[in-house]
């Protein structure tokens, strides 16, 4: 079945990345300055849907010491989820079960469809130099409607939420403060989804501090179907890319964000250690692309990210 789900954020959220919380200098890179991502990553949506279809399915047992599937349950979970977690750099195409395909996450507004883009309307690129560009504004805050041409900055959909503390014992470095995000204007989370279950709207929890979203699931074929009119091929979604694009490319407008998962597994009857896998940084969604090499377009082609909604790509037409 094909679905559009969408995700209204019920608090504020917090989608982490490669900054957390900790002491300063460390080998964490902690900080207790921590301001939230706009988009929660590909990989934290992978996550979210296994835990509800297993949930829907009946297969999580939850009691005060935690959540956990049982013995007899494992066979139809792992058919029901797979038994993989999530490797950026695989080489093979690995298997999520009932989970087929996810798109990049974008925002909708009343049934608009909303992506992240360099304004590359204001610009044009002629003789390695990009005339009418003016440096005084951010062309990479920018959000282009592919169904009516309406173009939005951040703070006409992301509204902040500061909130400063001490942590418990007063210890040094104890201070902190975080911004999170809430939606202006009815937005929404949205993306499209390929799933081998009649899966139902529901209640879920997502980002670094579980904030609760109404998870809403309505049958759709469609697709994210944009198409840059000046030909630039337009990432639309995060993208791992593993050549120089200085050497494949005749010119690149392009913001780069780190990314790291969990990777040890939780338990109910031990103490947490949560191990993330090591740093690697991706080519963040909206950035454009002039002219790039065949050899780049085929490194972006990687199915395995592409199945969860990294490394989505348009060629655009002129």
């Amino acid at each position: 079945m094909k679905y559009l789900v969408t995700l209204k954020p019920l608090e504020p959220f917090m989608f982490g990345g490669d900054q957390t919380f900790g002491t300063l200098g460390d080998k964490e890179t902690g900080s207790y300055l921590v301001k939230s991502r706009q988009f929660p990553q590909q990989t934290a949506l992978l996550g979210m849907l296994k835990k509800e279809l297993m949930t829907q399915a009946g297969l999580l047992t939850r009691k005060r010491r935690g959540e956990w599937i049982d013995k007899a349950k494992h066979a139809e979970a792992n058919s029901l989820t797979g038994v993989e977690k999530f490797d950026m750099l695989s080489t093979k195409v690995q298997e999520f079960g009932s989970i087929k395909n996810i798109s990049p996450v974008f925002l909708m507004q009343n049934k608009k469809r909303y992506i992240k883009k360099v304004d590359s309307d204001n610009f044009a690129y002629v003789d390695g130099k990009l005339e009418g560009y003016n440096p005084k504004k951010d062309i990479y805050d920018n959000f282009v409607s592919l169904d009516g041409g309406v173009k939005l900055s951040s703070e006409d959909i992301f509204g902040t939420v500061e909130q400063t503390g001490n942590k418990k014992g007063g210890e040094e470095n104890s201070l902190f403060k975080k911004t999170s995000y809430l939606f202006k204007a009815d937005f929404v989370f949205a993306f499209y989804l390929e799933v081998e279950y009649d899966l139902k709207s529901a209640m879920v929890s997502l980002g670094a501090d579980r904030s609760s979203f109404m998870m809403n699931v309505e049958a759709s074929h469609e697709i994210l179907d944009y198409t840059d009119t000046k030909g630039y091929t337009t990432l639309l979604s995060d993208a791992y890319i593993t050549l120089d694009i200085k050497e494949h490319t005749q010119f690149a407008i392009t913001s780069e964000i780190s990314h790291r998962n969990l990777v040890s597994k939780k338990s109910a009857l031990k103490t947490n250690k949560f191990e993330k896998s090591k740093t690697l940084y991706l080519y963040e969604k909206g950035s454009v692309l002039l002219e790039p090499s065949e050899e780049l377009l085929e490194n972006l082609n990687n199915k395995n990210l592409q199945q969860i909604g990294y490394n989505i790509f348009t060629k655009g037409e002129k």
